[in-house]
């Protein structure tokens, strides 16, 4: 470091300060500042370094003290008088009291230079007190590289399935993924080569993708995610399509028996009863569209192996008709807007857990009226029903009877439900947890 305890020459002529690869000196008659101007860059130089910014006015104290001294020093004292050379001098009045005012200018002289030796000394005490600190400042810097370093070996010594593991967690909540440089699994591709294997290798990492269509750039976005399907190593695969054109099913074709989940937007389609022919593997399904009963039946060969779909359907009798087409249906999420009301068949369905009814905020009228009369559900565990204008009460009570379900949950959003209500419906299933959800207040009730 620079700042080495200062040393002290005793030469007649001159003296001299040095420590750290630099020495400062003064003689009689040319006082040397160059070399401060040297000192004052390599403190700062040193103050950078470390980024110890507080202390870099205590530095500039330090260095205006010294300079100061040096100017102060620019001649040396004459200390002879006719009276210190002479051997043998007449003592007489004159002489004694010349003799006094040289005594008391040497004694003025003495103050002044023992004045300037405790500044000296309380420079060098702030050099020290500098010194201390940066080395200090040093030992906290090496822990830190030191800390640094243990972890990047830790990291390194972790097992592959452990930090495949951790990978898994680093993914987006995003439901699909899209190839997205600065966010995972790609991100994790480009910190090192071992993380980029890892990464690569865990098929789980890349089973959840958006397409996203732009003709514009199609070659370098099929390249792209043609890369990353490969990755799944024929894992089932999540996907979310904006469409279908020849340039997807190209695509996709490769992958298309890894495709259980499908999220596709019909709006663009001329015939989409010609998607599914290939999806032999699909499981669910979400069509952001509304299907009319026409269409529904347009896609019989596969709603039968569906177990979990989110639809919008515009009738109750294209909704009991979807139900009759997925006899393996476990949870069923539909928007209702239901136009038109005519008398329906009752239809059981044995494996139906989780059901969601959804309406808009202006919905009108009784879109449920007469749905609950036909459908029993003797495996229903959750019920959630939002938006829906007039709540059917005692048609809800008499399908509770009906289907003896296990019915769990039931939350209602947008509804007005009596506290009267909840208590039926509480003394029809023992065990169950009603919630009543009001968009308008931040806070919900329960029984």
């Amino acid at each position: 470091m620079i700042y080495q305890k200062l040393k002290f020459c005793s030469s007649p002529s001159s003296r001299v300060w040095g420590g750290g690869g630099f020495v400062i000196s003064y003689e009689p008659n040319n006082v040397t500042l160059s070399l401060l101007v040297t000192i004052h860059q390599r403190l700062a130089n040193d103050m950078q370094t470390v980024n110890w910014n507080p202390n870099l006015s205590a530095v500039s104290d330090i260095i205006s003290a010294i300079q100061n001294m040096l100017h102060s020093q620019t001649t040396m004292l004459d200390l002879d008088t006719p009276y210190s050379r002479a051997a043998l001098f007449n003592p007489n009045q004159c002489a004694i009291e010349l003799e006094d005012q040289s005594i008391n200018e040497r004694n003025h002289q003495l103050d002044t230079v023992l004045h300037e030796i405790s500044d000296l000394e309380t420079i060098m005490n702030g050099i020290q007190n500098l010194h201390q600190q940066l080395v200090e400042k040093k030992n906290k810097i090496i822990e830190s590289i030191n800390s640094h370093k243990r972890l990047k070996l830790a990291l390194w010594r972790l097992p592959t399935e452990i930090l495949s593991y951790i990978f898994v967690y680093c993914l987006p909540e995003d439901r699909y993924l899209s190839p997205a440089s600065r966010r995972a699994p790609i991100l994790l591709t480009r910190i090192c080569r071992r993380w980029r294997e890892v990464a690569v290798g865990v098929p789980s990492l890349w089973c959840r993708l958006r397409v996203a269509v732009e003709h514009n750039d199609w070659q370098k976005r099929a390249f792209c995610y043609d890369t990353w399907l490969k990755r799944t190593l024929g894992h089932p695969l999540s996907l979310a399509l904006c469409c279908w054109t020849p340039l997807v099913r190209s695509l996709l074709q490769p992958y298309i028996h890894q495709i259980y989940s499908l999220d596709i937007d019909f709006q663009r389609l001329r015939r989409p009863e010609c998607v599914f022919k290939d999806f032999s593997a699909l499981q669910e399904l979400t069509i952001l569209n509304h299907i009319t009963f026409k269409l529904l039946s347009s896609f019989a060969p596969l709603w039968a192996h569906l177990t979990k779909v989110e639809i919008s359907i515009d009738k109750q009798d294209a909704f009991l008709h979807l139900l009759r087409l997925c006899p393996n249906l476990s949870s069923l999420t539909s928007h209702v807007d239901f136009l038109q009301k005519k008398s329906l068949k009752p239809f059981t369905h044995p494996k139906l857990e989780s059901l969601r009814l959804y309406g808009e905020p202006w919905t009108s009228g009784e879109p449920l009226r007469g749905m609950f009369d036909a459908l029993s559900l003797p495996n229903l565990r959750a019920l959630h029903v939002w938006n829906t204008s007039i709540w059917p009460h005692e048609e809800f009570k008499t399908f509770l009877t009906r289907s003896a379900c296990p019915l769990e949950s039931l939350v209602f959003r947008g509804i007005v439900i009596t506290v009267e209500q909840r208590v039926e419906y509480v003394a029809l299933v023992p065990f169950l947890k009603v919630v009543v959800r009001n968009p308008h207040r931040k806070y919900s009730s329960y029984i």
